[in-house]
């Protein structure tokens, strides 16, 4: 009996131990979804197998890789936009194309009566604050990035239109073959809610350069988050489709809906775009939703209204971590510049963007993180094959490999580099020319008073020292017909330029009761700066000034100095210095000052590398506040006076109204001082149809007024395209509202030149057409302001001012 038992076992054993195994196996398919004409790998593809429930779907490269538990006998591939795809029989490796059905998403119709898309959306939205990643309390990741330029070039393909020439044919085997850029980077990402993060580059490769500049370019271009009320897109603010009330302003179509294996995680696929009616920023695309947690598993967007300058499209895939938290592990963006022609093609780039290591638990410090949200370690730029391939999760392409290899060496022979460096100076104003840089704002420049002025500047460059850097410039006004010069000797006391020391001296025009900071910069660009060219009223000002300019604390630029200057009006003007009645009129006068200021932005970030420090700016308001003593005797100065000067900046957004921009300017003089120390009322009247200069009085002579004490507020509200929508014709109209109130201690000691005082308080008000010619860099309009209130006109048409506004894309 006992021999039949074991002989039961040793038959059982084998069975039980096959069976298990047969369960056990797994099967493991893998591939590439990509579409039949273009190539382009394709997103989020859903994938059956064996017509059941199991599958998924491709990632933002369009692969897949499935296991499956029983044979696989056939996958079937669906995606919105294209012809279903049954495949079978199936290999382990099956690269699959799908067939455009030729419409576009905009054009999907939604059914009458209850839309079943609507209960997914309102679930998702009522879980956005659970589900959105920047509510996580702490997290770090290490992210491996890549950007590549190439060309759109469907056109020279397409037997459509002319025959290609022959620069089109060799510009169409040169994409074939290659990018025309490539960019990879490694980064450790450490980030604490709420919204403070950091990128700490370790790794940077750039095809024909050696510096890193345009590394922090693909994680600007898009959200971290698709949960927001509104999304940032490259700089420009669209209304969620996952936000409140979305269902009353976007269409919403149920397209499809994927099973898991997971009870409990079905994913639904939604296509959504703007409701006809409704005029907004909006966005088109796919929304996949999981029912576990409803939260966004994937994400497909682009603006809904294409933009004449640049089309872009995002992708985010997003994972289940932990049993915890939905992360988005991979990223996309797609940019097309339509407003460059390269051969009836267009300059196309591609950032993407995948991360590993992610944890939860670690706990950081605020200090840690700080306000550097991009820094490049010093050896970023030296990593080996070894540490790339590691951070790749996969080699280059042979199209990648080629693009290294071509543009590397051409890189070398034209010296990009350099030429990199250049176009980085040239936005700042400062063009490198060997060991010299030429100073750009002191080539040319116009004033009512100066008239046209030619000159040079000549600095040294880094290459000569980054330590300390000297320079001079030489000009002419024909106007004045006067010379104009100066010097300047710099030292960097703190590797990334948080410190300068800078001494100077100068032989200048300034502005008469003019206001100016410690920062303030004179790029002829700044639409601030056009007000120059209405300014009749100026001084010839011979200045020692030496400053020092650092960084306190985190959000705090501070300059202290000291100042001596010797100014002679270039008017009729004097100032009586008499007492007890008995005057004594002077008109030129010498000032020993002591200046103190500061600028402070809460929120403002900055990328770093080993040599220098970049503001990214902040969305917050920023306040300038200056504080300047005058002391009788201190650099031979004649007068005793306090002044103090506020400005604040606030730039804000409101969905469906559009951007605000907020000027605030105040001044105080306490004591009686000649008019170059008080202040004039911004005015930037001129004859004829010229310029819109912001921050200023249109309506208003730039010296009809001068006070001591002085206050404005300047508001602009550009409702951008949300009023006018067509293909053809798209202004952005603008609505403006100045006012500013003054007054004046002892107006009888400024003699022999006009002016009034603002004690009944000055206001203007208009609207401006924005945009109306446009090209690829920049845009003109017309605005109309009118003057109003005590200092109006008796004639009602003498209280209208035309401008042409001009605006730049960068």
């Amino acid at each position: 009996m006992k021999s039949f038992s074991n002989f039961r076992i040793y038959i059982f054993l084998p069975l039980f131990f096959s069976a298990v195994m047969l369960h056990a196996q797994e099967y493991r398919i893998s591939g590439r979804v990509s579409d039949s004409a273009t190539a382009e790998p394709l997103a989020f593809v859903n994938i059956v197998i064996n017509d059941g429930r199991q599958g998924g779907v491709t990632d933002i490269d369009g692969r897949y890789s499935l296991v499956s538990h029983e044979p696989v006998r056939s996958l079937r591939f669906s995606y919105v936009g294209y012809r279903p795809l049954l495949l079978k029989p199936v290999k382990e490796t099956v690269q699959v194309k799908l067939v455009s059905l030729g419409f576009e998403l905009s054009e999907v119709l939604i059914a009458a009566g209850e839309n079943p898309a609507h209960r997914i959306i309102r679930n998702t939205v009522a879980n956005r604050k659970i589900n959105d990643p920047e509510n996580i309390p702490y997290y770090t990741y290490t992210s491996y990035d890549k950007m590549y330029f190439t060309a759109d070039a469907d056109s020279l393909r397409s037997g459509d239109g002319p025959e290609a020439d022959s620069s089109e044919i060799r510009m169409l085997r040169f994409i074939e073959r290659q990018h025309l850029f490539l960019m990879e980077s490694v980064a450790e990402h450490q980030y604490i809610a709420p919204g403070r993060s950091k990128d700490r580059v370790i790794a940077t490769r750039i095809s024909g350069l050696k510096d890193p500049l345009f590394v922090f370019l693909i994680s600007s271009m898009q959200s971290n988050s698709f949960y927001g009320e509104l999304i940032d897109i490259a700089g420009s603010n669209y209304i969620n489709p996952v936000s409140r009330g979305s269902e009353q302003r976007y269409f919403f179509s149920l397209q499809d809906t994927i099973y898991s294996e997971t009870p409990g995680d079905t994913t639904f696929v939604i296509a959504y775009k703007p409701r006809p009616d409704r005029n907004f920023d909006g966005l088109k695309g796919l929304l996949y939703i999981s029912n576990n947690g409803w939260a966004i598993r994937n994400v497909i967007a682009e603006p809904a209204r294409p933009d004449e300058k640049m089309g872009i499209r995002i992708r985010q895939m997003y994972e289940f971590l932990d049993g915890r938290y939905w992360f988005p592990v991979q990223l996309e963006t797609e940019i097309t510049f339509n407003n460059l022609n390269m051969n009836r093609s267009r300059p196309v780039g591609i950032g993407k963007s995948y991360r590993r290591d992610i944890v939860f638990d670690t706990v950081l410090s605020r200090r840690e993180v700080g306000n550097i949200a991009v820094e490049l370690t010093p050896d970023a730029a030296g990593r080996d094959e070894t540490f790339w391939f590691y951070h790749r999760g996969d080699s280059l392409s042979l199209k990648e490999r080629y693009t290294y290899q071509t543009i590397d060496s051409i890189g070398r022979v034209h010296r990009l580099d350099q030429k990199a460096k250049g176009f980085a100076a040239l936005v700042s104003g400062r063009l490198p020319l060997g060991w010299v840089e030429l100073d750009l704002n002191r080539l040319s420049r116009y004033s009512k008073y100066e008239g046209f002025y030619t000159g040079i500047g000549l600095y040294t460059g880094n290459r000569l020292s980054r330590i300390v850097q000297a320079g001079g410039y030489w000009g002419y006004g024909f106007g004045d017909q006067q010379a104009k010069y100066g010097g300047e000797l710099s030292f960097r006391l703190q590797r990334h330029g948080n410190m300068m020391l800078n001494l100077s001296y100068t032989n200048d025009l300034d502005e008469s009761a003019g206001t100016t900071f410690f920062d303030d910069n004179n790029q002829p660009l700044n639409a601030l700066n056009y007000r120059r060219f209405y300014i009749d009223r100026m001084e010839l000002t011979e200045r020692y000034r030496a400053m020092l300019d650092f960084r306190l604390l985190r959000y705090i630029r501070m300059g202290a100095g000291i100042v001596r200057e010797y100014k002679r009006p270039g008017f009729g003007y004097a100032f009586d210095r008499g007492t007890d009645g008995i005057g004594v009129l002077t008109s030129d006068h010498t000032y020993g000052k002591i200046i103190t200021g500061l600028r402070f932005a809460w929120g403002e970030k900055f990328i770093r590398d080993k040599d220098s420090q970049i503001s990214l700016g902040t969305t917050y308001p920023i306040l300038w506040l200056q504080y300047t003593a005058g002391r009788e005797g201190f650099l031979g100065g004649q007068f005793d006076f306090n002044r103090l000067d506020l400005r604040l900046k606030w730039t804000f957004y409101t969905p469906y109204i559009g951007n605000t921009v907020v000027w605030l300017a105040a001044s105080y003089i306490d004591q009686a001082v000649p008019c170059s120390e008080m202040v004039n009322g911004r005015g930037s009247s001129g004859n004829g149809f010229s310029l819109f200069s912001p921050v200023s009085f249109s309506t208003m002579k730039p010296g009809e007024f001068l006070n001591d004490r002085f206050g404005a507020v300047f508001i602009t509200h550009n409702f951008g395209k949300l009023l006018f929508r067509s293909g053809y014709f798209e202004p952005e109209p603008a609505l403006i509202f100045n006012a500013g109130i003054g007054s004046l201690d002892h107006p009888e000691k400024h003699r022999y030149a006009q002016f009034r005082t603002m004690e009944k308080g000055y206001a203007e008000a208009g609207f401006a057409l924005n945009n109306i010619i446009k090209s690829s860099f920049s845009g003109i309009g017309i605005a109309v302001l009118y003057r109003g209130g005590a200092y109006s006109y008796d004639r009602p048409g003498k209280n209208i001012m035309g401008r042409l506004t001009l605006n730049y894309s960068f």
